[in-house]
């Protein structure tokens, strides 16, 4: 399935859950679900694979990762010691995207997708690679100096849309982040039941 491109606003009333890597938007104003019927009042019974997919979608959207690599994800985080589902949170937030938006960058993990993809973000002396690829507590990067005075990062910079981990520390004049320690699965910015997609990928 390929990467979500349509509108954001419909995925977090349908979920029903802000989703702030996924967008800035929030459904304060219509906070039902998306369609003629969204705003009735009785809501559906929701069946036990219906709350896996959900809890599912939720991280898919958040981080911005096709079925595919989500299951990649949930397959490495299994072979690794310890809980699959503690792992699998910890490989999404070592992810080069995510990391660039929680160090307060971008708005957005799309932002900060687009940022890598066009070659505006360097690990070491090299152009990071992917926007999927892991870092590990030691490493860094930083944005091309020809990038910095993009607007949209100045804005980010000097107001993050959440609070910064405390592992992450940012050098706002050669906007450098060097990594201390990544953020943990306790350091998701949303609540998520991690239990009920190993559920769904077990089944």
């Amino acid at each position: 399935m390929a990467r979500y491109t349509g509108p954001r606003l419909r995925i977090i009333r349908r979920l029903g859950q802000e989703l702030p890597g996924f967008t800035t938007k929030t459904a304060t104003r219509r906070p039902y679900a998306p369609g003629v019927a969204g705003a009735s009042k009785r809501s559906p019974k929701t069946s036990e694979f219906g709350v896996r997919l959900k809890e599912k979608q939720k991280l898919r959207y958040h981080y911005g990762v096709t079925e595919r690599a989500l299951r990649l994800v949930f397959q490495r985080a299994y072979r690794m010691p310890g809980d699959t589902g503690r792992n699998m949170l910890s490989l999404l937030e070592a992810r080069l995207d995510n990391l660039v938006w929680r160090s307060g960058l971008t708005r957005t993990i799309p932002a900060a997708r687009q940022l890598i993809g066009h070659g505006n973000v360097m690990i070491g002396t090299h152009r990071a690679k992917s926007p999927g690829q892991m870092l590990k507590a030691g490493d860094s990067f930083q944005v091309r100096e020809k990038a910095r005075n993009r607007e949209d990062l100045r804005v980010t910079v000097n107001s993050p849309v959440l609070e910064r981990p405390v592992g992450l520390k940012v050098d706002m004049d050669t906007l450098t982040v060097a990594i201390e320690a990544v953020p943990g699965p306790e350091q998701v910015p949303m609540p998520i039941n991690i239990q009920k997609v190993i559920e769904y990928f077990a089944k």
